[in-house]
């Protein structure tokens, strides 16, 4: 919709020089657009950086998600992987052995994990 300009019909300056006071109105309302330009052009460079920070903790995010993955397939494995060193613990004397060796563990020494018996690689040979 566009109205016809009424600017012709005006007088764009009085006698003598000075503005008309249409004119001083329209270059004050010129430089208030010119400002607000301005600030809008200011808001959408602030929102380009932002969509771009926004961009990069998604990727960020990502990362962890998958990272959150691979943690949970570890964790799920620790049941069977206690299972299989319950079994290998296990001696002639029984429980009370896997008892003593957990209490011997935290005084610095490493638990042992999987037992080899040297005599029968040894006679296997």
């Amino acid at each position: 919709m566009h109205r016809p300009s009424t600017l012709a019909s005006r007088p764009s300056a009085l006698p003598g020089g000075r503005a008309a006071p249409s004119t001083q109105s329209a270059t004050l309302r010129l430089l208030e657009k010119r400002q607000e330009w301005e600030a809008i052009a200011a808001l959408d460079e602030a929102t380009e950086e932002i969509v771009k920070s926004l961009e990069q903790l998604a990727a960020q995010g990502n990362i962890m998600a998958d990272g959150g993955r691979a943690v949970a397939s570890v964790m799920n494995n620790w049941p069977n992987v206690l299972r299989v060193i319950s079994l290998f613990a296990k001696d002639s004397s029984g429980s009370a052995a896997v008892e003593a060796k957990e209490e011997t563990a935290g005084d610095g020494e490493l638990p042992r994990l999987v037992r080899i018996d040297a005599n029968s690689l040894a006679q296997g040979n």
